[in-house]
């Protein structure tokens, strides 16, 4: 489709703001102006953002830079058509960047101006990107899109045609739309020991490196700030060799980290020479350059050893052995490093919290609130960006004690007055915050294979397919995808993490657990039960299989425990209590499985696997469905599907109610009385109904009490 090129637009003038006022209203500035050819845009941007600043000069001077302006101006101020909004002014370096990649693709199929392009280079252009991958075509293709939408809005050049008018950009790119995310899940052999060892960093490690940073900042403070006599230097020098060739020891060596400082050999990980700055520290010396050759001499002698902290290392569970050698002050400086990503991993994985989201926590982020059944709730405040405004929507997510006790760690760790990741950088930087999370979880997962991993078994086993890479392309992920690409090719290699796995992973033993889908959205920050269905995967495909097998054998273990309830005597009630009694007696008089005896564990859940297929497990009762009974469904003709009712289930032939329920119970009838109690003139049809389901779930507790039992 061709446009005629309409009157020329009007161009904002060289001091008109770049951000509208609604995103500046709280802040000391307005930010850059259209004049600017530098627009820095950090002050309004959250700390995680990778940079605020977009660059026109890496456009050509004159028509091409003009153009880059005034199209960025207007992204951030209008919307395209009527599907997208303003473009957030934290995309907008990304969006300049693809604007540069496409000026220069233009220009290798002979285009210099917008205007010149016709339907065939359109056709050339996406030739070339399809070698870069379909997710790069998509963007691009959105690009044009845009550039087509704010024509009117560009003076000097723009689009004459627009780009693939009835097609959209995936369609283009020959890209099916996936209903479900496609982030990979970490599988269970894989994070069970990655998270131990996060939760040993964060409760045990911890306590071992902030001893060991106090003890470093200890020798610091006393170390002389001048050079003191060398015969002084000397004498301090001789008592330490005398110490420690009396305890056995060995001189400090030169930390790994810097061996390549030195043309020293290392021997069993041990650089054989010496750490001369840890030397002067433990010695209470400025400098012992001068006596180099002492301290070399002693090595010789006495051998060379790691650290020079003489901090006691906590015992690995597995081993009992300590989880460490002594440190050094470079060693420590790693492992704190590693602290700090335990610490992103707890508090990650057990909110489900996206990476944004964990670093840009606050100081003060975590807080206790007392639960309506009495126990302590333990909570995280912060903030959700995605889909949100600039400055992103207050939040809270509930979360255990652990991720707590991880906030802690990390107020002792860093020093920042205002983010939990954040950290001293220097004095030409000032305070910096916690990036490039998936390199150092990849880092994390090394060096764990390197300090617990046994005879050449890695303590991180290594995945039995290749499943690592990502194949969503997302703005903000490119540079882990490609981290990824770098990582290696074949069907086994360390598995490639990243921060959207997480997230993902949880979401998927969240949603499915009874109720997970409503817990899961309101955890996720999800505006839709649809959005976290799709998050954690439930369409027709592997993944939903994966997820339909694991419910399948958690429902026969389910199963399995109501048998041997009912067995040893349990009290069952509600309308299906007797049907299910005499399966389960048929299937013990089946199987002889009597009192002295013990039935094969295959043919008795091989017995019971039927009862999965109508079983549906609930917080007040089990329910064993059976459509031409089941209450829900009598009054749901008109859309053709059983629906949930309030108090339907408590008198329904389906239900099922055994020990498992009584808390459940319990807490229900106790918070209706609770609310009851406080609610003042109630109508009377509504008291009496009230009066009614308290009494119901009594009656119910009372038929699951054993006789001799406390009344309820």
């Amino acid at each position: 489709m061709t446009l005629p090129l309409s009157k020329t637009a009007s161009t904002p003038a060289p001091d008109d703001y770049v951000l509208p006022n609604r995103l500046t209203r709280d802040h000391a500035c307005r930010g850059p102006r259209f004049g600017d050819d530098v627009w820095d845009l950090g002050e309004f941007f959250p700390r995680t953002a990778a940079s605020g600043r977009i660059d026109f000069l890496r456009f050509e001077a004159g028509l091409h830079r003009q153009t880059a302006k005034e199209f960025i101006y207007s992204r951030l101020r209008r919307r395209t058509g009527r599907t997208h909004g303003p473009m957030k002014p934290t995309s907008a370096p990304a969006q300049c960047t693809r604007l540069v990649s496409l000026f220069r693709d233009l220009r290798e199929v002979g285009i210099r101006r917008l205007q010149d392009v016709e339907a065939g280079h359109l056709e050339a252009l996406v030739a070339r990107w399809e070698a870069q991958g379909p997710h790069a075509v998509v963007s691009k293709v959105n690009l044009l899109k845009h550039l087509s939408g704010h024509g009117p809005f560009l003076t000097g050049d723009r689009l004459a045609i627009v780009p693939w008018p009835h097609r959209s950009a995936k369609q283009v790119a020959k890209l099916e739309t996936q209903r479900e995310n496609s982030t990979p899940r970490i599988p269970e052999e894989i994070m069970r020991p990655l998270l131990s060892a996060a939760l040993f960093y964060v409760q045990v490690a911890s306590r071992d490196l902030l001893a060991a940073r106090a003890l470093l900042e200890r020798l610091r403070e006393e170390q002389p700030k001048n050079d003191i006599e060398l015969v002084q230097t000397r004498g301090r020098l001789d008592a330490f060799i005398a110490e420690r060739r009396a305890l056995g020891r060995g001189m400090p060596a030169l930390p790994i980290e810097y061996r390549g400082r030195s043309s020293a050999a290392v021997v069993d990980g041990v650089v054989q020479a010496p750490n001369m700055r840890m030397t002067a520290m433990l010695i209470g010396a400025h400098r012992v350059r001068r006596l180099r050759r002492e301290i070399e001499a002693a090595g010789k002698e006495l051998g060379w050893e790691e650290g020079g902290l003489a901090i006691p290392m906590s015992r690995w569970p597995d081993s009992g052995l300590p989880w460490r050698s002594e440190l050094s002050a470079a060693s420590l400086a790693s492992e704190l490093v590693h602290l700090r990503t335990a610490c992103w991993i707890v508090i990650a994985y057990l909110s489900g919290m996206r990476d944004m989201e964990v670093r840009e926590l606050g100081r003060e982020c975590a807080f206790t609130e007392p639960g309506a059944d009495g126990r302590t709730r333990y909570k995280i405040k912060g903030r959700v960006f995605k889909g949100r405004k600039l400055t992103g929507d207050e939040a809270e997510w509930v979360v255990l004690d652990v991720v707590h006790q991880a906030a802690g760690v990390l107020k002792r760790v860093n020093d920042d007055p205002t983010h939990l990741f954040g950290t001293w950088i220097g004095e030409k930087i000032g305070y910096g915050l916690f990036s490039d999370v998936s390199l150092r979880l990849n880092n994390f997962q090394q060096h764990l294979n390197e300090l617990f991993g046994v005879q050449s078994e890695p303590y991180i086993p290594l995945p039995l397919v290749d499943e690592c890479t990502d194949e969503e392309a997302v703005d903000d992920a490119e540079l882990d995808q490609e981290a990824a690409d770098d990582a290696g090719t074949g069907l086994v290699r360390p598995w490639w993490f990243d921060t959207r796995q997480f997230r993902r992973t949880l979401a998927w033993h969240i949603a499915h657990q009874p109720f997970g889908v409503v817990a899961g959205t309101r955890q996720y920050k999800h505006n839709a039960f649809a959005i976290f269905e799709g998050y954690a995967g439930t369409s027709a495909s592997g993944f939903a299989d994966e997820v339909a097998s694991e419910k399948a054998g958690a429902l026969l273990d389910y199963v399995e425990d109501l048998y041997h309830d009912h067995n040893e005597g349990g009290r069952s009630a509600g309308g299906a209590a007797s049907r299910v009694a005499v399966d389960f007696d048929r299937i013990r008089a089946e199987l002889g499985d009597l009192p002295g005896t013990v039935a094969s564990p295959e043919r008795l859940r091989a017995a019971l696997r039927h009862l999965t297929r109508t079983l549906h497990p609930g917080i007040l009762n089990d329910c064993f469905h059976h459509a031409e009974t089941a209450v829900c469904g009598k009054r749901a003709k008109s859309l053709g599907r059983p629906l949930p009712m309030l108090n339907a289930c408590l008198a329904c032939p389906n239900a099922r109610r055994s020990s498992v329920h009584l808390p459940g119970m319990a807490r229900a009838r106790d918070l209706a009385a609770e609310e009851f109690a406080c609610a003042d003139n109630v109508p009377t049809f509504q008291r009496i109904a009230i009066e009614e389901h308290l009494s119901t779930l009594t009656q119910l507790i009372v038929e699951l009490r054993d006789e001799e039992g406390m009344p309820a």
